[in-house]
């Protein structure tokens, strides 16, 4: 009934109400109040609160510093890297589902049963309302962002914590070592014995915590 509620045409106007109301506020001619109206929105105060809700800033604030662009592809790919960290706590301070996003992530790192539809429900949304904002912002949906940084993490285990492959398939919640050495090798282009003691690796992970 959940996932049923969250397709419904209601929810779909007010995704495009919200997208007419970014470009009518990128142009700057109207305001809030006009853009209020001209969207469809009973008054001032219900636009922003919906409009809060949805991008973590009110109307007037994203027309004075605008929302932080997402990802290119070429800012996030396997390793992540410090300029990717500071990208993405860019973003969370932006988005507020964004930074609930990464701490139950962070939480449930070493869950090898945890799932998208686990995640949405936790975020009281559907799983294609959390596809379409995390395409928005990283380019990929969040089953990736959720491998990824599983990802991440079980090299940080290996190269920083010297953890062993057993080890770091089980606190980075994958089912076995068979599984976390097929996905390491195709992110990483070596296996996660090889890249134990060939490579560096910025501290993602550990620094994400901390920040959360």
């Amino acid at each position: 009934m959940q996932n049923q509620m969250s397709f419904s045409p209601g929810k779909l106007i007010l995704y495009y109400k919200m997208e007419l109301a970014k470009h009518i506020l990128n142009l700057n001619k109207y305001s809030i109040e006009e853009t209020a109206v001209y969207c469809g929105f009973s008054g001032v105060a219900n636009f922003s609160r919906k409009f809060k809700q949805e991008f973590g800033l009110s109307p007037s604030a994203y027309r004075e510093n605008g929302l932080i662009t997402g990802f290119k592809p070429e800012d996030w790919k396997i390793p992540l890297s410090n300029e990717c960290f500071n990208k993405l706590i860019q973003l969370k301070s932006e988005y507020k589902w964004l930074a609930k996003l990464l701490v139950i992530i962070i939480d449930n790192l070493d869950n090898e049963a945890f799932s998208i539809e686990i995640l949405s429900n936790k975020l009281f949304m559907s799983p294609s309302n959390l596809n379409r904002k995390a395409k928005a912002l990283f380019g990929f949906p969040a089953i990736r962002l959720l491998r990824d940084i599983r990802l991440q993490y079980a090299a940080e285990l290996l190269m920083l914590e010297k953890k062993s492959i057993t080890e770091a398939a089980s606190l980075a919640g994958f089912f076995d070592i068979s599984h976390l050495s097929r996905v390491f090798k195709q992110n990483f282009n070596c296996s996660p014995s090889k890249y134990k003691y060939d490579n560096n690796v910025f501290p993602f992970v550990d620094l994400l915590r901390k920040e959360l």
